[in-house]
């Protein structure tokens, strides 16, 4: 009972709070059924070893939009997938590959474990030979860097160096690995000349790691891992290097996930108005971009960047407002873990049809207000008033973000 009792005031601080909960979700659900039906889709296609098509979905603002990312968090956890959620922000402002390896791998969750996931799950791989020879095969095969070769040689090799293992691992996820002593481990067993380590800096090998790290938790009897990007809205205060940076990044996250047995899926979240305001309207980013590729030859990156910013243009799925048969079953069910965590009962409250504008957020955080209110005095009529919010669209100097994400 008094889990119960915790889980439900856990589930209400967060409603309270507007911020997402795997309390609040798995109690609340969703009424975004057709997204969701597309979502299990690209998630079913992902987990049969094919491509998929990255989900991009939009929403105005407070209207459940990193609700319905959590609640898809959990449904890939449940068929199996590694997830990371991140946040768009100038300590992860996207267009650095090396800094989203880092923030993905930090969050990352295997289904059914606490802790990062790679930790957690890689003492699978030890209980399966025949697993890691075919993330070796496809190592090898693969276009990634020597580097990687290596280190999965050298994690098989050294099974009782635990700490040595748990280093490897670390570089996976963006910490690196000195050249000195993969070159003296592989000097050990014999393999010195086998690898050539030479290459890019590390930041550069960020997408290798990536691709790695996806097929590292396919070989530990994972579906592959979905990545879930919100406020990606957050990039308008960006400078425009720092956003073509990120569209770039988008283009290569498309991309990957459209290419079969790749095991990555990616699910970018925004509020609306991002496209018409910064790619398309007032900072016509898009005409920008192609205006200073023209004339270059194609390379990569210029092409990472086109793709992102069609993916983004392209039709998002829009996440529609609770209806108002919707809105007062939501408020059934919050009323029901309200009286769950408090231990009374506390009244139906009535809509407020003046109040049209208010998001669902709004309204969520009006109910618990005013339940607080009445569960201190029952006679007490409350009335809750709300402003509008108003967010700087001033650009956060390159300068700045370049401190935040030193390495």
């Amino acid at each position: 009972m008094i889990r119960e009792i915790v889980t439900a005031r856990s589930a209400i601080e967060a409603l309270r709070a507007g911020v997402p909960s795997r309390h609040a979700v798995s109690q609340l659900g969703t009424t975004q059924h057709a997204i969701k039906e597309r979502f299990h889709a690209a998630l079913e296609s992902i987990g049969a070893g094919k491509s998929a098509h990255p989900l991009v979905i939009s929403a105005d603002f407070g209207n459940g939009k990193s609700h319905f990312l959590e609640y898809c968090q959990a449904i890939a956890e449940r068929e199996g997938f590694v997830t990371s959620y991140t946040v768009v922000s100038p300590e992860m402002p996207l267009g650095s590959g090396h800094v989203v390896l880092k923030a993905i791998a930090e969050a990352a969750r295997a289904p059914g474990r606490t802790g990062k996931a790679i930790r957690e799950i890689a003492a699978d791989l030890n209980a399966n030979p025949s697993a890691f020879a075919s993330l070796r095969a496809w190592a090898q095969n693969a276009d990634i860097h020597e580097r990687f070769r290596a280190l999965l040689h050298l994690y098989e090799a050294f099974r009782a160096d635990e700490e040595f293992r748990t280093q490897i691992l670390e570089d996976l996820e963006g910490k690196l690995l000195g050249k000195m002593i993969i070159k003296r481990k592989l000097k050990e067993i014999g393999e010195a000349a086998a690898y050539d380590l030479s290459g890019p800096r590390n930041p550069l090998l960020a997408h290798d790691r990536i691709r790695i790290l996806a097929q590292f938790f396919r070989a530990c009897n994972c579906k592959g891992i979905v990545v879930f990007f919100d406020e990606v809205e957050r990039m308008a205060r960006f400078s425009r290097k720092q956003r073509f940076a990120a569209y770039e990044e988008i283009g290569w996250w498309r991309a990957i996930a459209e290419t079969a047995g790749a095991a990555i899926l990616p699910v970018f979240a925004m509020t609306t108005g991002f496209v018409e305001t910064t790619i398309t309207g007032d900072k016509q980013d898009e005409r920008q971009f192609v205006a200073s590729t023209f004339g270059v030859a194609d390379d990569e990156e210029s092409n990472y960047g086109r793709r992102g910013i069609e993916l983004l243009k392209a039709e998002p799925a829009k996440l529609d407002p609770p209806t108002p048969e919707q809105e007062e079953e939501v408020r059934y069910r919050i009323k029901a873990i309200y009286e769950q965590a408090y231990g009374v009962n506390v009244p139906s409250l009535p809509s407020r049809t003046t109040d049209l504008h208010r998001s669902i957020r709004w309204e969520i955080r009006r109910w618990i207000t005013e339940w607080d209110l009445m569960r201190y005095d029952p006679s007490y009529v409350p009335k809750v008033t709300g402003e509008d919010v108003s967010f700087s669209d001033v650009e956060i100097p390159d300068a700045e973000m370049e401190r935040e994400n030193e390495d």
